[in-house]
């Protein structure tokens, strides 16, 4: 018995870091779908499989779509006997929490009354169960029925829809010092002097920082080993267009300082 003991530890702790595997990998697969389909409309391969980027994304999107709802349902089980009041309150909780998060990243009227509805009929959709609820409609009775754990047909299905949903109207929101979309504020130092004054020359040396080189008041929207994404203004709205963006290699770059204030 003393002897079969390690290996039942040995196999327990095997399992539980396979289970911890997995768990990352999905994480890793979501943000890095989520933050490509963002970067493909401005023409960005945002395949860098080494970026910590992807797998802080696809936190923030279980997060809101999985772990929220699920912490939400089980909470109010026990609220109630009625399942009415139950999902009444779970749709109380659930919006409050989407406006919060909407209100937290600078949404206001009517961008932030759809983004919250939308988000929580997602959420809603993953956790309702379906077949009690046709079950119910056919015999005249309206009782919304809500799983503590939607299955694993309904996670894949939807998987890909709510990746779509957070890359366009979540992800470009969040902060880029938060692993989000929106462009981060910087300074950048070009080695070829005048190099990108046909877009940027209203942003040149303001503030003039270094008289020897140009600088630039820019804001960056991605870069890779190769190449950097920059604007030089945030539109309206923060809803940028590939028009917005222009690109320049990382050669043409000598420094490039962050958060500094134009």
């Amino acid at each position: 018995m003393d002897a079969a003991t390690p290996s039942t530890k040995q196999r327990w702790l095997s399992l539980r870091g396979l289970d911890a595997a997995k768990a990352g990998l999905t994480l890793y697969i979501l943000g890095m779908m989520t933050s490509g389909i963002y970067y493909a409309r401005f023409h960005i391969l945002a395949l860098d499989f080494t970026r910590i980027q992807s797998i802080v994304v696809g936190v923030y999107l279980i997060g809101l779509y999985l772990a929220a709802p699920a912490a939400v349902v089980w909470c109010v089980r026990g609220i109630s006997k009625l399942k009415s009041v139950r999902f009444v309150v779970c749709i109380g909780l659930l919006g409050g929490l989407d406006v919060a998060l909407a209100t937290l990243l600078k949404c206001t009227g009517k961008t932030l009354f759809l983004l919250s509805a939308v988000t929580l009929s997602l959420q809603l959709i993953l956790f309702v169960d379906w077949k009690t609820l046709w079950t119910l409609l056919r015999t005249r009775r309206l009782v919304i029925v809500l799983l503590h754990q939607p299955t694993r047909e309904r996670l894949v299905a939807f998987g890909i829809l709510v990746c779509l949903h957070f890359s366009f109207f979540w992800f470009p929101r969040i902060p880029g010092n938060f692993a989000g979309g929106m462009p981060v504020q910087v300074q950048v130092f070009t080695s070829t002097p005048g190099l990108p004054d046909s877009r940027f020359a209203a942003t040149k040396n303001k503030p003039q920082i270094n008289s020897q080189m140009d600088s630039y008041a820019l804001w960056l929207l991605y870069q890779t080993d190769t190449d950097v994404y920059l604007l030089d203004s945030l539109p309206t709205g923060s809803t940028l267009i590939d028009d917005d963006v222009m690109r320049i290699t990382q050669d043409q770059v000598i420094r490039m300082d962050y958060n500094t204030a134009p």
